[in-house]
Order: C-alpha cells, then structure tokens, then sequence
C-alpha cells in the first residue's frame, strides 16, 4: 500500500529523526527473589533463568529473617550491654551466592526476625510485627550493613539499592504495625544504612498501586503515599530532626486482561505528583518493585504470566509509558517457561535491540478503539521503530491501520533498507499449539487456572507436562522471533520516509531501517 492509497481513518505517528528525548533503557533488569537462601539451593539459578533470562540483578526480599522460622535466623539476642548478637555468614554467603552467578544483589531490609518481635504476628508472608524495640532494629541492620561492608567493600556495597520492607500499606499481608509506625520504622532503618553508607540508594517498600491497592482491589485505609510527605516534613523518629533519607520511591502494579493500560497512567502521575510537593523530591527515581499480568480476563490467577500476543502488545504499551514517565526498574517475575519465551519476552527481546540508543520525539494524530504507539529510537545510524496495537480485551480483537512518517529538515533523500519482526497471533506464539495438543491428549485446565497461565503445573497439573515435554520441540520452533521483512528498499523523498501498517490486534512489530550499502 503507498502513502496515497492509505486510509484517511489511519492513526499517524510522525517521528522527529533529529528530537532527541532520553535513553533507551533496559528497566527489566531486576527479578525478584523471594527466600534468598535459594541461592544456595542446586538448581535454583538454573530454574530462573529458565523463566526469567534478561534479569542481571535479584531483588533479594526477606534476607533479614522473620519469614520462615528456620531460615535466615541471623539475630541471637542482645548482650547485657545493650550490643545485638548476630551472626551474618549465611547472609554473607547468599549475597556471594547471587555476585558468584553473575547477579548483582539488590537488598531488601526485611521481616523483623521472629524473636524481635513481641509477639511476632505470623501472616500469609512470614512476621509481619514490628519490632519490639526500633533501637534493637536500627543496631541489627546497622551490623548487617557493615558485615557487607566487611565482606564485599564499601564502593561495591554503596552501589546496590536498598529498600525498607514490602507493600508496608498491606494489612495483615506485610505490615501489621500502624502507619505511624511503619514511620517509626522507616526513619531507624534508613538512619542505621546511611550511618554506615552515608549516600546509600534508600528508599521504602513498594506501596500498593495507589490506584487501586492490591491485584486491583480496593484497599481500605491505603496510606503508601503518605510516606513520602513523612520522609519530607515528618519529625524523625530516630534522630528528632525533620524528614528521612530517600532515594527513590516504587509501588507494586499488576496487570489484568481487560484493564486498560490507562490505569499505569494513573498510578504513575499519583505517586510524581504527590513526589512533586517536594522541591528536592521532585524528581526522585520511580520504580515498579512488583508487576506481572496477573489476572486473565475471568479474574483468574495467573502466576507465571500470560502466553498468548495479548502480553505482547500489553509490554510494548507499558515499555512506552514506562519510557513516558522516567521509570527506572519494573522488576520481573517470569517472561518464559521451561526456556521458551512468552510473547512479553519476545517484546523484552525486541526492546533489548534498542538498548544504548536514543529515543525519539513522536507526535501522534488521529483517534483509535484500540490503544497504539511507538517507541522510536537512533542507534548506531539505524532507526528503530516499536510499533503496537494493544486492545484492553482479549476479544474481539481490532485491526487498526497505522502511518508512520518519519522525518527530519536536512536529511538526505535516498534508499533504505528495512527489517521488521513481529508478534502477533501467527508469529512467536506457542500457547494455542500447547492448547491444542493437551485438548486432543484429553487432558483439561484446572478449574482454578487462569487462562493461557505460563505455569504449566497450575494450568494443567503434571498430565501438562508429559504433554508439553513430548512436543517442546514444536513450541520451541513457534516461540522463535522470525524477521518478516528482510532488507526491502524504502526510499525517502524531501527529507520524509512513509510506511503504511496495518496492524493486528494485539500485535507488535520491531522495524529497523538502515541505509542501503
């Protein structure tokens, strides 16, 4: 199709090749790690890099204790002089475990251990008490950090981020202390990092999603966002003064089929707004400490993510707003089963190509049932275009016609070469051929599975897997990211370069054009 013959319904995407506007990034770079002493644990690494191969770090969640009584029990008590007892080799060796595999540690400063509770208060996520005695809390993470010191240096510790606890607004889940309390907490624990770290990377538990608190409930009393006017103006319960050290600032979102992406919007603006009453908060570093598609369109639980190219356009419109609002980190669970990535992976895939290069400005015209964009960036001479059709619903799906222009006074007419991969339900996708085989093996869903769940256990139960290990083979073919286009000559005319798409629902497309040799 030329440009002539195009729609004049079609949305239209003009790109600035010349209107620099940040850094492509990779903010997918962080796995959460629930229990580190899994570090230790053979097989474990392997595991996660079966599911989760992008990551390079591992948000390191209950290293302090206090979520199994059996493990990570560092803290012995106090001495009759007041000093804590501790003893932090096995912390040491998890943190050397995760360094040794390649990972760089990220600290969560988390639960009060057991026995510093009184009385401990047992949850679905281990104690979830405050402490007895902050001042205890502030000498054990104080000895925590300088063991790290000891152990790894003060330039290699110094660099690593540190959190104070999780979803601290989730009652009973995480946090069965007071808002006042969590205050309390907050201001002893960062005082004892910064006492031994003075520029530590510090900053509190991701709050639930301020729009909507947990996995899009409704969350009574939900207090997250109060803790940056604390950190701000607050009287410091641990040194008497004003504020608290804060370095960044993160809440947990989750998606669901059938929410539209609007609401990421959302959150984001409510947490740089409220940071924005701040002069020296303003633009403090956001982070995602917690994301997953995690409901099918059903309501339906889906632990390990979704399979089908619904995820694939969901990531590409979140990796645009992510790039939109300055989110540093969305830390990961799962992007691939057994190896084999789920569509989301192939988009992470994808935006990993645009990594090191600069994005650019984009200018949108012309309305749509279905939410599209672009991600655009210059690197190394080529141009790189993220293209999208992501529809809030999994059916129907809307096929939208889509104009790129791309331009830039002063650029040279002439021909180029374009290559383009895509996902959409014909390419990268493996789930409806698993689907398909497990319906003609005779073996169902379980009733309480989400629909196209990445787990393969909590969709179809181990019969699922006897299915799936006969055939991987076939979904590993599926799953491959395949060029669509290879090398075809475009050519742009008075410093202006036109493509015309029409884009499946719920589809992605990679484009690099580059100059012709």
């Amino acid at each position: 199709m030329t440009a002539d013959d195009a729609s004049a319904s079609a949305l239209q995407f003009t790109v600035d090749t010349a209107g620099d506007v940040g850094d492509c990034y990779p903010f997918w770079r962080v796995a959460n790690w629930n229990r580190p002493y899994r570090l230790l644990e053979p097989g474990s690494i392997e595991a996660l890099r079966r599911h989760a191969p992008f990551v390079d770090a591992l948000n390191c969640v209950y290293l302090l204790g206090g979520r199994d009584p059996e493990h990570n029990c560092w803290f012995l008590g106090v001495h009759p002089d007041g000093t804590v007892r501790t003893d932090f080799d096995g912390l040491i060796a998890q943190l050397q475990a995760s360094l040794d595999y390649g990972y760089t540690p990220w600290i969560v400063l988390d639960n009060v251990p057991y026995n510093m509770s009184d009385p401990p208060d047992e949850n679905m996520y281990g104690n979830t008490a405050p402490p007895a005695d902050e001042g205890v809390w502030h000498k054990y993470v104080r000895a925590a950090i300088e063991a790290m010191v000891d152990a790894f240096g003060r330039e290699r510790v110094g660099s690593w981020w540190f959190r104070v606890g999780t979803e601290p607004d989730l009652l009973p889940g995480h946090w069965t202390g007071t808002k006042e309390q969590y205050f309390s907490h907050y201001d002893h624990t960062a005082d004892a990092v910064t006492s031994v770290l003075p520029d530590a990377l510090i900053g509190p538990g991701n709050i639930l999603n301020p729009v909507e608190g947990e996995y899009g409930i409704i969350v009574r009393d939900q207090w997250g966002l109060d803790i940056i006017d604390h950190v701000a103006t607050g009287r410091n319960a641990c040194t008497g003064g004003t504020g608290a050290p804060m370095r960044w600032f993160s809440c947990s979102w989750y998606g669901r089929v059938s929410v539209p992406l609007s609401m990421f919007d959302k959150a984001m603006g409510m947490m740089r707004k409220r940071l924005r009453r701040y002069d020296h908060l303003a633009d403090l570093p956001m982070i995602v400490g917690e994301f997953a598609v995690l409901h099918d369109e059903n309501g339906k639980r889906l632990y390990s993510g979704d399979t089908t190219e619904w995820s694939a356009s969901f990531y590409a419109g979140i990796a645009d707003r992510v790039y939109a609002h300055g989110v540093q980190q969305v830390y990961e669970w799962s992007h691939a089963t057994d190896g084999l990535l789920h569509p989301r992976g192939q988009v992470i895939e994808m935006l990993r190509r645009m990594v090191g290069g600069r994005r650019l400005a984009v200018e949108r015209t012309g309305q749509s049932a279905s939410d599209c964009g672009l991600v655009a960036c210059r690197k190394d001479g080529d141009l790189f275009l993220l293209v999208y059709n992501h529809g809030t619903d999994r059916e129907p799906k809307v096929n939208q016609d889509m104009r790129l222009v791309l331009q830039a006074p002063g650029t040279p007419d002439g021909d180029r070469r374009l290559t383009e991969w895509t996902v959409d339900a014909d390419h990268a996708v493996w789930a409806y051929a698993f689907e398909a085989d497990c319906e003609a093996a005779g073996v169902e869903p379980l009733p309480e599975a989400g629909r196209y769940e990445g787990g393969i256990g909590h969709l179809y139960g181990e019969p699922g897997h006897a299915v799936w290990n006969e055939s991987r083979d076939k979904y590993a073919e599926l799953a491959v990211l395949r060029t669509t286009r290879d090398a075809e000559p475009v050519s742009a005319e008075n410093g202006r370069l036109t493509l015309d798409l029409p884009m499946q629902g719920h589809s992605v497309r990679l484009i690099r054009i580059s100059r012709a040799p």
